[in-house]
């Protein structure tokens, strides 16, 4: 896919970045549990359906002015299916920690994230994962994602690019927008699909 150049300054990563952030700490914190409780379910639904049994599966824990996890965390643990967290490392690196309910989480030291505790495994987990969940603040329907500006997916992604995995975003549904309408840079890795309270979005 070739990245879409932003003609209008005014709409540039920082100014789309302001945007959803806004908005997202205004949502009233009973929509948000319940738009959270809607992911779970979507995002089971899909994963029910899918080819093959669903073992293992990468995530993340949602700050609070990110659409919740909370719940499908605990959905898909209760479906018998392992998940695992992100932990942030040096270098912009990830490592990832196996999620339990009620585990112990503690602040990043290199991130505004909390992260879990645990032991931590490296890339040749997904050789076993089946679908990788990760945070967007926007994704566009090329499937490229306007990133909290960290990096740290970015450049994981080309690390497991031969993994046989699928790779998801998580956002509010009126943050799946058309191309184009936030700046693109050449590193951006495209998503294969983007999951929504409401539906799933396939990238074609």
């Amino acid at each position: 896919m070739n990245p879409t150049a932003d003609q209008n300054p005014g709409s540039g990563k920082k100014a789309a970045r302001a945007a959803v952030r806004t908005w997202r700490r205004a949502l009233d914190p009973s929509k948000r549990e319940q738009l959270g409780l809607e992911l779970a379910h979507t995002v089971i639904g899909y994963l029910s359906q899918s080819t093959g049994v669903v073992q293992k599966v990468a995530a993340y824990c949602s700050g609070p002015d990110e659409p919740s996890t909370e719940a499908l965390l605990d959905a898909l643990v209760k479906e018998g299916i392992e998940v695992y967290l992100p932990v942030c490392e040096p270098e912009y690196a990830l490592s990832w920690v196996e999620y339990s309910p009620g585990m112990e989480f503690q602040p990043s030291t290199l991130a505004p994230v909390m992260e879990p505790v645990g032991e931590r495994m490296g890339t040749e987990l997904f050789d076993e994962i089946n679908t990788l969940i990760m945070p967007a603040l926007s994704i566009d329907s090329n499937g490229l994602r306007l990133g909290q500006g960290g990096g740290y997916y970015d450049r994981f992604l080309p690390l497991i690019e031969d993994a046989p995995v699928r790779v998801a975003a998580v956002v509010y549904e009126h943050e799946y927008v058309p191309a184009g309408a936030f700046q693109i840079d050449e590193h951006d890795q495209p998503v294969d699909l983007v999951f929504t309270p409401q539906q799933v979005h396939q990238i074609i």
